[in-house]
């Protein structure tokens, strides 16, 4: 009425053209939830072709008579009809409207009162489609599934290289260590005479420590008690320690998540792995740090350059290293030039 009163005579048309303009749908009911009025988008829509095709019909029967689940709708608990009861304006962010060929399209709508001349309610309904919507909400719910099953993954990974650490250790180097203990019991009860027994057994020394520290290798390279133990710098001063080459380390004396730094670590040991394999370096750096809730590894070297993930030197073990650290929602990238050394960075959410 106010609209009327601004704008004169040609109201009417005005407030048509608006609603026919509008992108959402519409369509109204009297105070019985029969159809009075429905705009172009809504007749598209619902899948009809002419407003008489709806006009008159009971919103309910015709257009929503379902919950969600596919159980009828009484009448009276038509959410979308309330209003004319109730006066309320009602708000439904996922429902489902029925086609003019049966099927089901799911929607949200607000449904709000409308005063009629007879002093009664009847309801004007606004309503979207949202199937992509609903798509992109599905999509990230399997997106955040499959990152939950990478990080499970990652987890049962890192528990099973532990357990394998302390089978090897507690187990076959134990062995290995008390067999090397008989035999230099062995060695010392041969007589001084017996040069050819002692260099035998000497040679079985020699074999069975070397046989410890090629396990006590396997063990660290599954998963080194010392990142358990003194966390990122300890693991790390630990392996460059015997590394083939000087590295300079810059890292912070600071626990994190143990799948954090499990991943963090491995990155450093398979980047420098990489640079005493194939980057002909002199020297290697380390640097970790934290920005803002995130963990930065980056490895540099510099060396001939030419690395890139999935590429013949090394490729396998960086295409290795980005699942892994993808696993935890971070990124790795490498920035290789042909001759200008090697800078590898990942990205970890701590």
């Amino acid at each position: 009425m106010d609209v009327t009163e601004r704008l004169g005579s040609g109201a009417a048309a005005v407030l048509a053209a608006f609603v026919e303009s509008i992108a959402d749908a519409i369509y109204a009911v009297d105070p019985e939830g029969r159809v009075q009025f429905v705009n172009r988008a809504g007749l598209a829509m619902l899948g009809y072709d002419d407003e008489a095709q709806l006009l008159g019909r009971s919103s309910h029967a015709t257009i929503h008579h379902s919950h969600p689940d596919g159980t009828p709708f009484p009448e009276d608990a038509c959410p979308l009809l309330r209003p004319r009861i109730t006066g309320e304006v009602v708000r439904v962010e996922e429902d489902w409207f029925i086609r003019a060929d049966g099927t089901f399209v799911p929607v949200a709508y607000s449904s709000a009162p409308v005063p009629t001349a007879d002093g009664r309610r009847g309801a004007v309904v606004v309503f979207q489609d949202i199937t992509e919507r609903r798509a992109a909400q599905d999509a990230l719910v399997r997106e955040r599934a499959v990152h939950a099953s990478r990080a499970r993954i990652v987890e049962a990974t890192l528990d099973e290289r532990r357990r394998l650490g302390r089978d090897l250790h507690d187990g076959a180097q134990q062995r290995l260590v008390n067999v090397a203990l008989g035999v230099q019991l062995a060695a010392r009860a041969v007589p001084a005479d017996d040069a050819e027994t002692r260099e035998l057994l000497d040679g079985a020394l020699a074999e069975t420590q070397a046989a410890i520290a090629d396990l006590r290798e396997l063990a660290a390279g599954l998963h080194p008690s010392v990142l358990t133990h003194r966390g990122l710098r300890g693991a790390l001063e630990s392996l460059t320690a015997r590394a083939p080459l000087p590295v300079a380390l810059d890292v912070p004396d600071t626990r994190f998540d143990e799948l954090v730094e499990a991943t963090a670590y491995f990155v450093a040991a398979e980047a420098l792995a990489n640079v005493a394999k194939h980057a002909g370096a002199t020297e290697a750096r380390v640097r970790i740090a934290t920005e803002d809730d995130l963990l930065v590894v980056e490895v540099g070297d510099d060396g001939r350059g030419g690395a890139r993930v999935g590429g013949d030197a090394g490729g396998s073990g960086l295409a290795g290293l980005a699942d892994r650290v993808a696993a935890l929602d971070g990124t790795l990238t490498v920035d290789s030039p042909t001759g200008g050394g090697t800078r590898l960075r990942a990205v970890l959410p701590i």
